[in-house]
């Protein structure tokens, strides 16, 4: 009796041990963003909504919906320059057009990648063993565990006068991490480098989206992007429920992107 005891005893702490190793280990420069479920989208009304001044255009973050999630990784920090040429010395993938001579410009290793296209960005991920995120992923993870807010510390975009996040300026992004990350431990998810998700893009997508794991559209003409950059001014533009859209191959300043697993 006593031998079955001990015996059922460690086999009861081995698996213990196990499974809060896994919860408390996360994946390197990942954050864990837990199972739940979440509200996506607006679930607010603004001004220019209410005078029906707004025509195919930022309505599409609507209706608001509850989507539950299965637990998941992402990346705390945008992927850097310095990253970025890794990846490219490794694969002979093709580098971003702005970095003269193939080089990182002088000073720019930590600053978020861009000019890189929805495919460079698969393609990176896939060689670090991760994927690029879900639509509904990205905006959880930004929420950093708030619901039904405007931006991932509250509803009001400067507090104090004092902005949260790198925005509004015209001259490109910081280096990643230059402001406090969000309830998650993840950092820029406003401003600083607008992001690729993995979903195609439809405008009345949320009317019709799964209500758990939802993987977007099976086809369609652009992929969905994410967060506002550098450059942004707008406060619809900068609130982690606002969707933005281009062709899979553009190469610009304002996107980038982070990884999940």
């Amino acid at each position: 009796m006593k031998r079955t005891f001990f015996a059922a005893a460690a086999l009861c702490f081995s698996l213990c041990t196990m499974v809060a190793g896994t919860a408390q280990d996360p994946p390197q420069d990942m954050a864990l963003v837990p199972a739940g479920e979440f509200w996506q989208g607006r679930v607010y009304m603004t001004l220019i909504d209410e005078l029906g001044m707004l025509a195919r255009a930022r309505m599409d973050d609507i209706p608001a919906h509850v989507v539950q999630l299965d637990a998941f990784y992402l990346d705390k920090y945008e992927v850097t320059n310095a990253d970025y040429l890794k990846f490219t010395e490794a694969t002979k993938h093709r580098k971003p057009y702005h970095w003269a001579g193939g080089h990182v410009p002088a000073g720019e290793e930590k600053f978020p990648v861009y000019n890189v296209s929805w495919d460079d960005s698969v393609a990176y991920c896939t060689w670090a063993g991760k994927r690029l995120p879900t639509e509904s992923e990205w905006e959880k993870a930004a929420r950093g565990g708030t619901d039904r807010l405007r931006y991932p510390w509250g509803d009001v975009l400067a507090q104090g006068g004092k902005k949260a996040a790198h925005y509004g300026w015209p001259e490109g992004p910081l280096a990643a991490g230059s402001f406090p990350p969000n309830g998650y431990g993840i950092y820029d998810v406003v401003g600083n480098i607008a992001e690729w998700v993995n979903d195609w893009y439809a405008q009345n997508y949320y009317s019709i989206s799964a209500d758990k794991n939802p993987k977007g559209p099976s086809t369609g003409v652009y992929r969905v992007v994410r967060g506002n950059a550098w450059n942004g001014d707008d406060e619809r533009h900068l609130a982690v429920n606002y969707r933005n859209f281009a062709e899979p191959a553009t190469r610009t300043v304002t996107i980038g992107f982070r990884c999940a697993r």
